[in-house]
């Protein structure tokens, strides 16, 4: 009698112990929550039943995810912006180039460079025309001067400057004399009356004829 006295004494205890334990404030059950105490209830941190790891786990992961993907279109916008910013729009030629024919004294004079047009004016590359008028030709890189002479006529020209020379006479050129592709390009007709040749330009056949005096 004893014996099942004690062991029913011992039964009730530890059922006990295993109430307590499950329900103690402070420590979570198998679900991973537990039941707040009375006084963290006053303190005002926590109120009746509640998780611990699983919720902050999944409160973390939602903060996590939610910042990563803010963190994405952040950079998804700054690099659009950055690109958009950044085009830039290809710079248009001053020149048209045209296929011209130079005849001067009725020979066919060979074109290194073709002709271009700027602002109406026909330009073609000086050695070819001043070569072919018997002129010659000295160049000056510091200044980017050119000097044309024949005979007693001496012209002066400047790469990007509508400001020329003739005998020292003050002369201002329709389009200025520019470099494409290593060749010096003057107006044409500026270039062969600069030494008193008749010029003539057909449009139909797009041929400029000169011929000198």
């Amino acid at each position: 009698m004893k014996k099942i006295l004690v062991l029913l004494v011992s039964l009730t205890l530890l059922l006990s112990a295993q109430t307590a334990a499950l329900a103690h404030p402070g420590r979570t059950d198998a679900r991973g929550g537990h039941n707040c105490s009375e006084k963290s209830k006053q303190k005002g941190l926590c109120s009746g039943y509640h998780y611990h790891n699983s919720g902050t786990t999944q409160s973390s992961s939602k903060s996590k995810s939610t910042t990563t993907k803010s963190s994405t279109s952040t950079k998804s916008s700054s690099s659009t912006k950055t690109n958009t910013n950044h085009k830039k729009t290809a710079p248009k030629k001053a020149y048209i180039t045209v296929d011209i024919t130079l005849i001067i004294n009725g020979h066919v004079v060979p074109l290194d460079q073709k002709a271009v047009v700027v602002n109406g004016t026909i330009l073609i590359p000086l050695k070819n025309m001043f070569d072919a008028l018997g002129a010659t030709i000295e160049w000056d890189q510091a200044t980017k001067k050119i000097t044309a002479s024949k005979d007693d006529t001496t012209v002066e020209l400047t790469v990007d400057s509508t400001a020329a020379r003739k005998q020292g006479k003050q002369l201002t050129l329709q389009a200025r004399p520019i470099v494409i592709n290593g060749y010096t390009m003057v107006p044409a007709r500026f270039a062969a009356e600069s030494f008193d040749a008749a010029v003539d330009w057909d449009s139909q056949s797009s041929t400029i004829t000169t011929t000198t005096p």
